[in-house]
Formats: C-alpha cells, sequence, structure tokens
C-alpha cells in the first residue's frame, strides 16, 4: 500500500502503554482496528474503545500488529509530528492582505505554507475562510461537533468578500456560519480590516452580521492590517492613520456598548495593535471579558499587566533576594511603553535590579512591523552591535519570537547562533505570560 496514510510518531511517554509495547518515536502508526487515519481526530475516536489492534509500520520497515486492552479513556501515550496524516487543505484564496505573499523569498519552506485547514482550527486555533470546505468537510464538522472553530470573515458582504479573498466561494460566508450555527458549532472569528476598503459603514455591518449569529459565534476581533517591506507587485495597501483607527474603535466601542446591553457580552473587540495605531490607551481589565481573542493580539498587553500586577506579590520574597543585576528587556516597539510601565513598578520596588528597556526596530519585515513576535535574529543582533556587556548583564530574549521548538528565528538565525556571535553577553530566552516571566526570572537570576 504505497500510498497508505502514515501517522509519524515523534514522542512516547515513558511508562505509557505504547512505552511497554516498545513503540518508538519513528515508528508509523497505519492503522487502528482495520481504519485507516486521516488525521489525529480520527486518533481520538478510535483510541476511545476498550480494545485497539495497531497497525505499526516500525523503523526498519517491518509491520506488527500488537492488542491492546485499556480503559475508554486511557491514553496511548503517543504524539506525531503532524496532526493531519492525509496531507494539509491548503489555502485556494489569493487575498488582498495576505501576510505569506510579504515574505521574503528563500526562506524555510514552512514560512511559505499556506494552510486552511478546519481541522487545524479545531485542534490548534488556526483561523480559516471556509471557501474549500466541502460538503464532506462541513458534514463531517457538525456530526462530529468540532467545535469551536476560528474563521477569518474580514467582511460579510458577499462581493466585497469575493474580492477581498480572491475567490468567488468567499461570498457563501453567511450561508456557512448559519449552517454552523444551526448544527450548534461554537465559532470565534476575526476581520482584518483595510483602510478605505472593509472598514467604515462596512465594518458596522460586518459586526451586527455577525452578533446577529450569537451565541453560536461567541467573538468577533478586528484587527487592522500589517504590512510588511516585501509588498511588491502586491494590491496597494497601507496602514490606518491615527485618525482612521480611532474611528475604527469608535464603531468597536459603539457595537460593544450596545451588544453588552442585549448579548450580556461585548462580543466585539479590537486588537492591541489599532489601539496603538489611534494613540489611545488600551482598554482595562474587565474590557476584555474572558481574554477569547488573545492568540489575535486582542488585549495582549493588558492581560500582561493585570497578571503582572497579580501574580506580582507570590514573588516578592524571592525578588527581594536576587543578587543586584541589570535586565535589558528586548522587545518589539508596539510593547516598549508597557515594558516601561513594568520597569516604573519594579525599580520602585526593588531598586537592586536595574532596567533597560531595549524597543528593536524590525528591519527584516520592515519599520511598519513593531510587534514582538515578529522580531528576527538579524533585528536583534542589529540592536546589539557595539554594546559593552557588563557582568550582571543579563539579555531577555522573549520567547514569542522564536518557532520551531523555540530555537530559530523568522530569518532562520537560531538562539545558538545570536549566542555564539555575542559570546561575551548572558543572553537567554524569557518565557510568555507574565506568571511565567516572574516565575522564570526568581530562578534563573543568579
Amino acid at each position: 500500500m504505497a500510498n497508505e496514510r502514515e501517522a509519524v510518531i515523534n514522542r512516547v511517554v515513558p511508562g505509557s502503554i505504547a512505552d511497554k509495547l516498545k513503540i518508538i518515536p519513528g515508528d508509523r502508526l497505519l492503522r487502528i482496528n482495520q481504519n485507516s487515519l486521516r488525521d489525529f481526530i480520527d486518533y481520538l475516536m478510535f483510541t476511545s474503545q476498550e480494545k485497539l489492534e495497531l497497525d505499526i509500520k516500525k523503523q526498519s520497515g517491518a509491520r506488527t500488529i500488537l492488542a491492546v486492552k485499556k480503559r475508554p479513556e486511557e491514553p496511548l501515550g503517543i504524539s506525531f509530528s503532524e496532526l493531519v496524516f492525509d496531507g494539509l487543505q491548503t489555502c485556494s484564496n489569493h487575498c488582498l492582505f495576505c501576510f505569506v505573499h510579504q515574505m521574503p523569498p528563500q526562506r524555510r519552506p514552512s514560512l511559505y505554507i499556506q494552510d486552511d485547514d478546519y481541522r487545524l482550527s479545531f485542534l490548534q486555533g488556526g483561523y480559516i475562510t471556509l471557501t474549500n470546505l466541502t460538503e464532506e468537510d462541513l458534514a463531517r464538522i457538525i456530526n462530529l461537533k468540532l467545535s469551536p472553530l476560528y474563521i477569518s470573515v474580514h467582511a460579510t458582504n458577499p462581493k466585497l468578500r469575493q474580492k477581498l479573498l480572491g475567490n468567488k466561494r468567499g461570498g457563501e460566508i453567511m450561508e456557512q456560519l448559519r449552517r454552523l450555527a444551526e448544527a450548534g458549532i461554537s465559532m470565534h472569528t476575526q476581520a482584518v480590516i483595510c483602510p478605505g476598503i472593509n472598514d467604515g459603514q462596512v465594518l458596522a455591518e460586518t459586526i451586527y452580521d455577525l452578533a446577529g449569529l450569537w451565541p453560536q459565534i461567541e467573538s468577533l476581533a478586528i484587527v487592522p492590517v500589517g504590512l510588511t517591506a516585501f509588498r511588491q507587485n502586491l494590491y496597494p495597501l497601507r496602514l490606518f492613520q491615527q485618525e482612521e483607527a480611532s474611528q475604527a474603535l469608535e464603531t468597536i466601542h459603539t457595537a460593544q456598548v450596545d451588544f453588552l446591553e442585549s448579548l450580556g457580552s461585548r462580543f466585539v473587540f479590537g486588537a492591541d495593535e489599532l489601539y496603538l495605531q489611534a494613540k489611545r490607551n488600551i482598554p482595562e481589565n474587565e474590557a476584555y471579558e474572558d481574554y477569547l481573542q488573545l492568540d489575535n493580539g486582542v488585549g495582549l498587553i493588558r492581560w500582561f499587566l493585570t497578571e503582572f500586577t497579580e501574580e506580582l506579590p507570590n514573588y516578592e520574597t524571592e525578588l527581594a533576594k536576587l543578587p543586584a543585576t541589570k535586565l535589558v528587556i528586548i522587545t518589539g516597539i508596539a510593547a516598549k511603553a508597557m515594558w516601561q510601565d513594568i520597569k516604573v513598578s519594579m525599580t520602585k520596588q526593588f531598586p537592586h535590579i536595574s532596567w533597560e528597556i531595549l524597543g528593536v526596530e524590525n528591519r527584516f519585515f520592515g519599520r511598519e512591523v513593531t510587534v514582538t513576535g515578529l522580531l528576527t535574529g538579524s533585528d536583534i543582533s542589529a540592536c546589539l552591535e557595539n554594546r559593552v556587556a557588563t557582568r550582571e548583564e543579563w539579555y531577555l530574549i522573549p520567547q514569542i519570537a522564536l518557532r520551531q521548538n523555540g530555537d530559530l528565528f523568522l530569518d532562520d538565525l537560531s538562539f545558538e547562533e545570536l549566542c555564539q556571535k555575542f559570546s561575551d553577553k548572558k543572553l537567554v530566552i524569557a518565557p510568555n505570560g507574565a506568571m511565567a516571566w516572574l516565575e522564570w526570572l526568581c530562578k534563573t537570576i543568579k
């Protein structure tokens, strides 16, 4: 069976069922109870039975059938290198603002993959457009109650969405969303807005159309378009001006007031970047409710500051015991003000710890890209050049800027290579999340 689907095992939990069966990383799972596997969803379904027959292809190429008897909820103790075994469903759109089309050439292939796979939306929270969804896919989502899904809407106006996505099927969005909502599927949505195209009255219509499917559509994130320096031969777009960003926020805030009264939820939320472009203060904690769109950059700054303030008392004793040291916080320009606020508070309470906030300009993607997660190794390297290091100085590299097992920047420079280049400096990777950051700080700075 040359074309048989193979689920490549990349980890086996010590002491697990799989470990006792002598399954090892590199082995391939072909079938469970004679059922082939399309994806991790199938794996979860088939392994929920008490009696299993695992068809395993060993690294040597030998095939073996392993019998298992277990409790239905008991895991086998294996994970896979990929969550989709029958091939990724890729994007068939040509979005005006596609970030992949704005990537520099000749980088690692994974940076150019445009997935639009409903299974990864369910399993990992990736946003999909529904334009490549088949009737079979839709039936599977409904039958298995694959929920929540994360859906890129951008505009509910059919013709405009067709234009934004460069796909005739883009105009089917409201019909698709209604069908999913009627089947009880929960959804989170987003709209990437471009000035003069899908902002203004179009944005208001999109917001209220989607709110009409609440509570099945639980939230809507409004994200301003992001542009890099690599937009050759692409549709002419620009960033929001301050007044335009303010107008978009007024539309959002007006809708929030309406929805809080009628739905009991604000429903729609602006991304932090939109507030920064409008030069407005980030809203307070309660304005983000359950922080349903953190991965979209919605409320990320307020969430970090709130968690930092709440968790700090738990680490005060340990922080007071740390040796005199200097922390150099490496961050994107967008988060620099947040770290400045933390610096002021921490310096008053722990004067033996000094701070420097190093806002790194993004030269790789362009100065207009300001988020920390898109900083590259070369950007950070340029900031560290000609800096004279002192013994007590620590350089905190943000973990969010690293990919592929946490050791590679987007420009393919590795953290190890950066450390080798600046061997006179203490470069360390600082974790995401305020609580994890504080705990890491107390354990690392010695």
